[in-house]
């Protein structure tokens, strides 16, 4: 069988799937063998396993290693254990996970990938409403706050993003997803757009996909305090165990920018 991804009817790619092994309210999970499991929600692919670590370990240590000592960390979104099995790496971080989809948890059961991360004693799992969630909180709670799934974050919403704010230590920062620079300008400077209140600095920065339509993926990053190339921690970046992908080189290099896409963005940016 045969699973296609599109993009606004520009571009169309194809990827052999050998068997699905879970399927319930739009999220879904198939074995593709050469791809291994790939992970899908609303028919739209959001990671295989052998592109994971170009997803995760960017998202995930590229903040971990801007912020100077992040210990508490809040994803929202990650039910499927993918991001938080990435934080697990840095030993002292606590990590509080909202997930709005029970189905997304049963199938990273399923799927037989991230789930162990989601049963680790620093890592909480909460369900329901993200901004409910949110609003239960105390002010400053979190040193980091990671926004999962592009397609369900409202950039518009300035509610939800000034509850993110008060949520933020002083010198916190937030990592979204960002969309495509190739196929959705739009979109990608909304998210950036989105960050402009309460962030001294707001930078995108990139990874690869496999299995997302095109390949060329975005992600964004606000920061109150700590700047993504200037102050990353070096030994926290190459030191810490069990990176496949991320390094400080990688780190430095997912912020570089053509100059024409620059010009493009450049009154979204600050750094």
């Amino acid at each position: 069988m045969w699973l296609t991804q599109e993009v606004d009817g520009v571009l169309r790619n194809e990827y052999g799937m050998k068997e699905k092994i879970f399927d319930k309210n739009g999220v879904e999970v198939y074995d593709s063998g050469y791809f291994g499991k790939v992970f899908l929600c609303g028919g739209r692919a959001l990671y295989c396993e052998h592109d994971s670590a170009m997803r995760h370990e960017i998202m995930a240590h590229t903040a971990m290693c801007t912020h100077e000592e992040p210990k508490t960390v809040l994803v929202v979104d990650g039910g499927d254990g993918a991001l938080a099995a990435e934080l697990l790496k840095h030993k002292e971080v606590k990590i509080d996970i909202v997930e709005r989809s029970e189905e997304v948890v049963e199938a990273a059961e399923a799927a037989g990938l991230y789930s162990k991360a989601l049963q680790d004693e620093r890592v909480a799992l909460n369900s329901g409403s993200a901004f409910e969630f949110m609003k239960g909180c105390k002010e400053g709670s979190y040193d980091i706050v990671f926004l999962n799934r592009f397609d369900e974050i409202d950039f518009d919403d300035a509610s939800f993003f000034a509850e993110i704010g008060r949520l933020l230590g002083e010198k916190g920062l937030v990592v979204t997803d960002a969309s495509s620079q190739l196929f959705d300008m739009a979109g990608h400077k909304a998210a950036l757009s989105a960050l402009d209140d309460g962030f001294k600095i707001v930078m995108p920065f990139s990874y690869t996909s496999m299995v997302q339509a095109g390949g060329e993926r975005w992600l964004a990053m606000g920061s109150r305090f700590f700047h993504p190339t200037a102050d990353i921690n070096l030994q926290r970046a190459d030191l810490t165990d069990g990176f496949v992908y991320y390094n400080s080189d990688l780190h430095v290099a997912r912020f570089a920018l053509p100059t024409e896409t620059f010009e493009k963005l450049r009154e979204y940016i600050k750094r």
